[in-house]
């Protein structure tokens, strides 16, 4: 064989062991999600409706995601939030890469940095008077222009992600790549959440199945519509579709949820991944082999899913009256302070729970009852 040729393929290895081991190391917690990429354009990224303002704001969020159908069209994912307008939009509509809030002159309708057209959304049900309809989903899809997102659906400060998902879990290591706060880890508190969130102007939506995660440093404004995926380093899996929070917690739609109401996939690396994902992979677990031994036994006793199950069926039969009261923004299922392995039942409110500790239960049915100071929930 060649010298040079020797060369040149021990160097390949030699470069791609090294970014296996590091992992990445490219994230700047925000700014260099703000602006303006040349295209193709990788996602985390700020994005939005170019119709998104109003006389007083224009507005932003986060292009999560990229997702195809059966026929393998492209589509950015995202919140109806953040490409729809809230209900306002008519498919088709321009989204462009940053946001208005992005754009110089901030608010710019700038043709140049269009990238996507918008294509689905699933529409957000709002209170009215006395009656409280229930969403699975804040999403909307958005068709890929030809050349403008990078194919691959590679992702900032996370790279390129599994094209296959999973399952929520108490206790799951999580990240996301978004506009404002950039790469961020948090841990699922609570799953099966229902739980109201407030979007401006007087109007509120009652979301269920949802995640809830902790802390609230997670998700910042303008995050709204990002991935959320494992806390690993390579070829993540994607856990939900994130849109609302507080000062305490972040609260993200199940991805299966999101997938199925557009009959759409993940795109990203799966059984025909390329031989640099494969020697990726193979390097990283490898160097943590030692590593996850070590830390199981640190890690917090896993919750009996028997036990979650319980607590959620014993939840969806009282929460129609624990949501009535004043105070309560919602309902779940997490992780028990009293027995390990064990679920409760969480009540979250948006003032002190010393006020609201006499008007609510310790325990329901036999499950244990803890009360959460979250906030009021904002869609973000």
């Amino acid at each position: 064989m060649n010298r040079h040729v020797r060369e040149w393929r021990t160097s390949i290895f030699i470069a791609i062991t090294i970014l296996a081991l590091t992992g990445p190391t490219w994230a700047d917690n925000g700014p260099a999600h703000r602006i303006d990429q040349v295209f193709p354009v990788k996602l985390g990224t700020s994005g939005g409706n170019i119709n998104d303002r109003s006389k007083a704001f224009c507005y932003g969020g986060t292009l999560g995601s990229l997702v195809e159908d059966g026929e393998g069209i492209q589509y950015i994912l995202s919140n109806n939030h953040v490409l729809a307008r809230t209900n306002l939009a008519v498919i088709g509509e321009d989204i462009i890469q940053p946001g208005l809030i992005d754009q110089n002159p901030t608010c710019n309708q700038d043709r140049n940095d269009e990238v996507a057209d918008l294509s689905a959304f699933i529409p957000i049900l709002f209170k009215a008077k006395k009656t409280m309809p229930t969403n699975n989903v804040d999403a909307a899809i958005a068709e890929v222009r030809s050349g403008a997102v990078i194919s691959t659906g590679e992702i900032l400060d996370i790279g390129m992600i599994s094209n296959a998902t999973l399952d929520p879990a108490i206790g799951l290591g999580v990240q996301k790549s978004g506009r404002t706060s950039g790469l961020t880890k948090g841990t699922i508190s609570s799953v099966n959440v229902t739980v109201d969130v407030s979007y401006g102007s007087g109007k509120t939506a009652r979301f269920i199945n949802q995640i809830l995660i902790t802390p609230g440093s997670f998700l910042a404004g303008g995050d709204s519509g990002s991935l959320m995926v494992e806390d690993v380093d390579t070829t993540p899996h994607a856990v939900g579709l994130l849109f609302a929070g507080s000062s305490s917690v972040a609260i993200a739609n199940p991805i299966g949820a999101v997938l199925s109401s557009f009959g759409v996939t993940m795109v990203g690396s799966g059984p025909t991944a390329s031989l640099v994902d494969k020697i990726r992979t193979w390097a990283k677990n490898l160097l943590q082999i030692r590593e996850s031994h070590a830390a199981a036994a640190q890690l917090p006793p896993q919750v009996n899913p028997a036990a979650v199950d319980a607590a959620r069926r014993v939840k969806e039969r009282h929460e129609a009256r624990l949501l009535s009261t004043p105070g309560v923004v919602g309902v779940g299922v997490g992780r028990s302070e009293r027995v390990i392995g064990q679920a409760a039942i969480e009540i979250y409110v948006k003032q002190p729970a010393s006020s609201l500790r006499p008007h609510l239960p310790s325990s329901l049915e036999g499950v244990e009852v803890k009360i959460v100071e979250t906030g009021e929930i904002h869609a973000y």
